[in-house]
């Protein structure tokens, strides 16, 4: 378990490194969608999901919220997560389906 003044750092928004690393974490996440949806296909027991299920934006949100956060000297190093928001407000299903 991780003691609680190293999560405090790890959560404190005056921490552009953090939030860079929160970042690029969630966008990565976004883009391995389909990734993940193959491998859950593939596993001998998956979980009862739907096609009609929706897909919950609430990363997405994080996301978003987290870009905001960076401040002018750190956003360079933020496009590319900032471009992953951008594809995913166009379509939500942009990378595949991320649940």
């Amino acid at each position: 378990m991780l003691p609680h003044d190293k999560f405090r750092r790890i959560i404190d928004p005056s921490n552009q490194v953090m939030i860079l690393l929160a970042t690029h974490w969630i966008a990565l996440k976004q883009i391995m969608a389909f990734i993940t949806e193959v491998e859950e296909m593939a596993r001998a027991t998956r979980p009862t999901r739907s096609e009609s299920d929706p897909i919950d934006p609430g990363l997405v949100r994080w996301l978003k919220y987290l870009n905001r956060q960076g401040d002018f000297e750190h956003r360079l190093y933020n496009t590319w997560p900032m471009w992953v928001v951008e594809q995913l407000e166009r379509d939500v299903a942009f990378f595949g389906k991320s649940r």
